[in-house]
This record gives C-alpha cells, sequence and structure tokens, in this order.
C-alpha cells in the first residue's frame, strides 16, 4: 500500500482509511487458509466481513467529505510527520500484507499480527477521528468501537 497523506483533504483521509481497511480484510481472508483451528478460522472470517463493511462505511463518509484539513501546528508539517510516522509504521504499511501472511506459520503468529494490525488501526483511526466532522465522528467512532471489539475477539481467541 502506498501511503500518501499530503494535503489532508476529504478524499485523502478517505483513502487512507479505505486503504487500511483493505489490508485487514486482505490478511483476514489469506490467514483463514492458513489456520487449521476451526474457530480461529470462524473468527477470521467475521472479522473479514467486518473489514469489508468498514470499508463501505468510509466510501459512505467521504461523500460527504470535501473541505481540506488544516491543523493546528507547533511547526510547520508537524502533523503530517506525525501521521506519516504512525502510516510508516503500521504493521501493513507499503503493500507487505502478502509477505505478513506468508511468513505466518502458527495461530499464534496469525493471532499477533491480526492484534497489531488492529492496534495500528485505531491509533490513525483516531486521528482521522479528530479531523472530520460531527457526522464523520459518528461513523469513525463507530469504527473505533469496532476495532476496539476485533482486539478483544482476538484476545479472547487466541494465546494472549
Amino acid at each position: 500500500m502506498a501511503w500518501s497523506v499530503i494535503n489532508f483533504s476529504g478524499e485523502e483521509i478517505v483513502k487512507l482509511a479505505v486503504a487500511v481497511e483493505q489490508q485487514g480484510q486482505k490478511f483476514y481472508e489469506i490467514a483463514v487458509d492458513k489456520v487449521g483451528d476451526p474457530e480461529i478460522k470462524e473468527m477470521f472470517t467475521a472479522l473479514a466481513s467486518e473489514e469489508k463493511q468498514h470499508i463501505i462505511d468510509f466510501e459512505a463518509l467521504g461523500i460527504g467529505l470535501g473541505q481540506e484539513f488544516v491543523p493546528n501546528e507547533s511547526y510547520v508539517n508537524e502533523y503530517s510527520n506525525y501521521m506519516h510516522a504512525l502510516i510508516d509504521n503500521h504493521v501493513f504499511n507499503h503493500d507487505n500484507v502478502d509477505k505478513l501472511a506468508a511468513g505466518v506459520t502458527t495461530v499464534r503468529e496469525a493471532l499477533a499480527v491480526a492484534m497489531q494490525f488492529e492496534k495500528d488501526s485505531i491509533l490513525i483511526f483516531q486521528e482521522l477521528y479528530n479531523v472530520v466532522d460531527a457526522s464523520g465522528k459518528d461513523i469513525i467512532g463507530k469504527i473505533i468501537d469496532q476495532e476496539k471489539q476485533h482486539i478483544r475477539k482476538i484476545a479472547t481467541g487466541g494465546l494472549f
């Protein structure tokens, strides 16, 4: 995934959120075939489906976002640098989901990658929450809550 957040327009925000969710959906779909545990397979199938719904939700949010976000910064590019750091350190940065999924050989490894994905995504979505209007906050707030539920599912379904 080629991450690019330059001007933080509504379109950029939606593209970023959709890309994050697409990578998560892809990982869960690949992971289903890599794990033998039927309960974990079922959980990953459900999580892939929920990530797909998040993509739809973010795309719907994008219809109403047109304004450019101007961050309150202490120095030039402070917010941009922060967002780039979050994005560059996301577990699924730069199209590495296939590489990560290929390296998964145990249920524990799959759950660890899934947990990191959800935590990284929440950090990014919390920042997006700060740059949208009230209706956007409602949608992103619900998605953040769902991502937190994903973490609980992964933690209780796994060996953590």
